[in-house]
């Protein structure tokens, strides 16, 4: 998954949490354990990611381990945007039929 593309979501992540005004010193960086989340900066960042990725967060990827670190949360959108990719194409190519 070390794609371009992946590396631009992790990019962007990183631009986001310096828009927050937080310090993030590596994307590897357990955004937990050095106190730089906690659970009012998780809801701001759900937000944001959600608005500037156009994709949703769902229940089921609520779980500590997804947002460890800007690489966990760039492993989750990067996938969430690829999966909003499949679908488009699976309508188009529906359609087409």
């Amino acid at each position: 998954m070390a794609g371009a593309d992946f590396e631009e979501v992790k990019k962007r992540i990183s631009a986001l949490f310096a828009e927050m005004h937080v310090d993030v010193p590596s994307v590897e960086t357990d955004l937990f354990d050095s106190g730089i989340l906690d659970s009012q900066r998780l809801v701001e960042l759900l937000f944001q990611l959600e608005q500037k990725f156009k994709t949703q967060v769902d229940i089921e990827d609520f779980e500590i381990e997804n947002f460890r670190c800007i690489e966990t949360i760039a492993t989750l959108i990067y996938d969430r945007m690829n999966e909003g990719k499949q679908a488009e194409l699976s309508k188009m190519s529906e359609s087409t039929t």
